[in-house]
């Protein structure tokens, strides 16, 4: 693969990771900086054309540092503050992926200093969790209120103590940053003091679990008093898991358990009889050297630590991806496999597979099969215990969004029922995955925009009586 072609795959799918390439030539185009090309699609489709997750051409030549071509395009009038789905503009992609020529581009189109007010805490928390300190303080140089408040009412030396950014926090002392804004969050109780969500799903743990990082996949121990999650470090896939405990009344503040300065850790689930941890990596098999496929791992308990990570041996992993894991009653594994996608689909083509656990061995992996398998993407498999119903994410056609949650029930003879999307209960335009059902039955967590929601499971009974 040349050069041009693999930095065009490798960016189309940091940023734009669920985005139907053969489909979509117009952004492609745009990626590549093919101008002529791009100037004949442009004679049937709208300048402001936007992408599955509301992006325009202007985001895109941002992304993808194609100067002449994002000239071109303010130059044929597009709408420089267009925002998709995650209310984010052209600006602040080159914010968040420090574009500073195109930071400059923009703010030069800008009549007046209102962008300051509207999008000033958005651009300061992208920029703190960048730990880009240039940025932040040509911000508040130009104008953002050094303490304004984003969406969840943090300030961006609140994101900067979340973070632990020492440098960051000094930078911003030395601008003036108030510490009277800034808040403390302590959580108490069960579930960590949150209130019942009841059937309408709800952000889980708000700026203390899901924060301005990009939090996944999340489990509880059989107890409910501990708390494993992972969240996204550095926006390209170096991902991390952390814990939090419910000691007396008071749940401790998250800490890092798995981390690597080049390895990913994601996708905790707790064995069933809660002595490992399992999770997903692209480790080497040696631990060093290049990264691999996504393989499963688990570490073990020992006393108050955890063991070096173990690979789940080959009746598990493949020379392929294998994603998330979750494990009936007796200690079956269900996880996900694009093992038998053909090379052209193997980014879109995923399959749920699950592995008996005889005499302390798992079994060959086999496919769940039809009708939950199909052609499309299915992963991110939770199993109920009893093995009553699996719920998973695809991105089939039809959905509400980037990729939903579907549900399959088990039948009376034993076999899957065909899966059917949970509905806008769960499913926005966003990707919602990672889901788990904690282990009393009643509440099922996910992810959907990069933050961690739970919901009732009368949820998955008012489906099931929808569909019998």
């Amino acid at each position: 693969m040349k050069y041009k072609q693999l930095r065009f795959y490798v960016i189309t799918l940091l940023l734009f990771p669920c985005l139907s390439i053969s489909a979509q030539n117009i952004f492609r185009t745009t990626c590549q900086g093919n101008f002529s090309r791009l100037d004949s699609l442009l004679q049937k489709s709208p300048i402001d054309t936007l992408d599955h997750r509301g992006r325009s051409l202007l985001h895109w030549a941002v992304a993808c540092k194609q100067e002449d071509l994002f000239d071109e395009l303010v130059n044929k009038g597009i709408d420089i503050h267009l925002e998709d789905h995650d209310e984010q503009t052209p600006l602040h992609l080159a914010v968040k992926f420090d574009r500073k020529l195109y930071f400059k581009k923009l703010l030069e189109l800008e009549s007046n200093k209102e962008w300051t007010t509207y999008y000033g805490a958005s651009l300061l928390e992208l920029a703190v969790l960048d730990h880009n300190i240039f940025m932040v303080k040509q911000l508040i140089k130009l104008g953002v209120d050094i303490d304004a408040v984003n969406e969840r009412g943090s300030t961006a030396l609140e994101i900067a103590n979340r973070l632990g950014a020492k440098k960051m926090i000094h930078v911003l002392d030395s601008l003036g940053a108030d510490h009277n804004k800034v808040r403390t969050i302590e959580l108490f109780g069960a579930f960590m003091g949150q209130t019942d969500p009841a059937c309408k799903a709800q952000i889980f743990a708000n700026n203390f679990i899901s924060t301005e990082e990009s939090e996944f996949g999340s489990v509880f121990n059989k107890d409910n008093t501990a708390f494993f999650y992972a969240v996204d470090v550095d926006g390209n896939g170096r991902n991390e898991i952390r814990y939090s405990e419910l000691m007396g009344n008071k749940w401790s503040q998250p800490k890092t358990i798995l981390t690597h300065e080049t390895y990913g850790y994601n996708d905790p689930f707790l064995s069933p009889d809660e002595q490992r941890l399992y999770f997903i990596s692209k480790r080497p098999l040696d631990g060093k050297g290049a990264m691999k496929d996504f393989d499963i791992w688990y570490v073990e308990r020992l006393n108050n630590t955890w063991s070096e990570p173990i690979n789940a041996g080959p009746n598990i992993n493949s020379s392929a991806n294998e994603y998330y894991i979750s494990f009936t009653k007796d200690g079956s594994m269900y996880f996900s496999s694009n093992v038998n996608a053909p090379e052209e689909r193997e980014q879109y083509d995923f399959d749920l597979y699950s592995s008996k656990y005889i005499d302390g061995e798992f079994q060959k992996a086999i496919p769940v099969g039809k009708p939950v398998n199909t052609e499309e993407y299915e992963a991110d498999v939770f199993v109920d215990p009893n093995e009553q119903y699996l719920i998973f994410c695809s991105t089939k056609a039809g959905g509400y969004g980037r990729g939903d949650l579907y549900i399959s029930f088990k039948k009376k003879d034993g076999t899957w029922s065909k899966s059917v999307n949970m509905g806008e209960e769960i499913n926005t335009k966003h990707h919602e995955l990672c889901p788990f059902v904690t282990m009393d039955g009643r509440y099922l967590f996910y992810t959907s925009d990069q933050d961690i929601y739970w919901v009732s499971t009368k949820i998955i009974d008012k489906i099931r009586e929808r569909n019998q």
